[in-house]
């Protein structure tokens, strides 16, 4: 199916799947780290973004995960915490940096915080679809003024002169969109007294949304809430099929130890080939990268899956199995799904997925020119021509 100007999309329809009902169709970014100005869909079921080292797959999964959380703070300072940004939990709970300064790594080309008031902006044409339609952030500067008729000192917006007279300047960060509006004063000890201002700090989103980091394989005790949701349920088998992928002598696994337990949460598992369970990390990095990406994809049902570099810690045998359960289980659990990789390996064993599957597979270039991000889509032929012929995607 062509869409004009070069785009396509791998496309066969299976009985009664609508496009319009994934909750994001087209995505358009301005101002948000390498993105200055991006347009990419339509997008499919299941989406593998590609391309060299910085063209902006990272940042394409964290404008997804802000929409999906409604520009929720939370959200946003984790974001930041994943770059290796330094951020701490306040005397609240929330993740916040301990320099407002790394605020402004959110918006493009680094400007300081005082120029940070042109928004960066995140929307999406999705249709009938419950994902809220658009996120604009920007950072507004408030001074403290005392209020005549209670004494209580109060933040209210500056002024530009005021800025560089003798009033104190608080950078507040505020958040739009449709349903909800947040001002979050990046000053910790003066975040109550934002005037006309509220602060929503909750996590709970329209839709799930589930992120998976490059490294969530190094940290197996992050996968016990996971585990938590589906345990005793059909899912463990589905759980464990997935990982027999990788050593079919698993029969099955569970979670041991407690969150605030002297033994930290560990995934063990019973395998054919020993008397008593043993720890998932036996079987090596792969079993417990597949266990957090099958784990997150039952915990988005019914929403949005985004994996950074899937292959990592995967073999290249097994990824054609991969994406083929990966296409089946988002498929039956109604979950749309963004993958980054810079792997030929990966991009070929998705496109034998996609050919072999009803449900949509998209395939996005992303490609650094000009100072702007240039995507690509690609048919189902030209990536079978492309697999065929070597020829370069990524």
């Amino acid at each position: 199916m062509t869409l004009g100007n070069g785009w396509s999309i791998i496309r066969r329809k299976s009985k009664g799947y609508h496009r319009m009902s994934l909750p994001v169709s087209t995505l358009t970014v301005t101002r948000f780290r390498s993105l200055r100005s991006l347009t990419v869909g339509p997008f499919g079921r299941v989406n593998l973004i590609t391309g060299k080292n910085n063209p902006g797959k990272s940042s394409l999964l964290e404008a997804i995960r802000l929409l999906a959380s409604e520009g929720s703070p939370t959200t946003l300072f984790n974001i930041l915490d994943n770059r290796e940004d330094s951020s701490v939990l306040d005397s609240e709970g929330l993740r916040t940096p301990t320099d407002p300064l790394k605020v402004s790594g959110l918006f493009s080309d680094f400007p300081s915080l005082s120029r940070c008031s042109d928004p960066f902006t995140i929307s999406s044409a999705n249709g009938e679809s419950s994902l809220v339609k658009s996120v604009e952030v920007k950072v507004r500067w408030y001074s403290y003024e005392l209020d005549p008729e209670t004494g209580i000192s109060q933040l209210v917006p500056s002024s530009e002169s005021d800025l560089f007279g003798e009033t104190y300047g608080v950078p507040v960060l505020e958040i739009k969109t449709p349903l909800r509006q947040i001002k979050f004063s990046l000053d910790k000890n003066r975040r109550a007294a934002l005037k006309g201002g509220f602060l929503d700090a909750s996590d709970k989103m329209r839709i799930p949304c589930v992120h998976v980091d490059s490294f969530s394989s190094r940290y197996p005790s992050h996968l016990g809430s996971l585990w938590d949701s589906i345990a005793l349920t059909p899912a463990e088998r589905l759980v464990v099929e997935a990982l027999q992928i990788i050593d079919p002598d698993i029969e099955a696994i569970s979670m041991i130890g407690s969150e605030n337990g002297r033994r930290s949460r560990t995934a063990i598992a019973k395998s054919r080939l020993f008397q008593t369970p043993v720890s998932l990390s036996t079987f090596g990095d792969g079993v417990n990268r597949l266990l957090g990406i099958i784990l997150s994809l039952v915990q988005s049902a019914g929403g949005i899956l985004l994996v950074d570099e899937i292959e990592n810690g995967l073999h290249h045998s097994i990824l054609p199995e991969v994406w083929n359960i990966m296409f089946r289980m988002a498929d039956q659990l109604n979950v749309q799904v963004f993958a980054t990789t810079h792997s030929w390996d990966c991009v070929d064993s998705f496109q034998q997925a996609a050919n072999e599957h009803p449900a949509v597979g998209v395939l996005v270039r992303l490609t650094a020119h000009g100072g702007l991000i240039i995507p690509t889509l690609f048919s189902e032929d030209e990536l079978r021509i492309a697999a065929r012929d070597q020829i370069e995607v990524r």
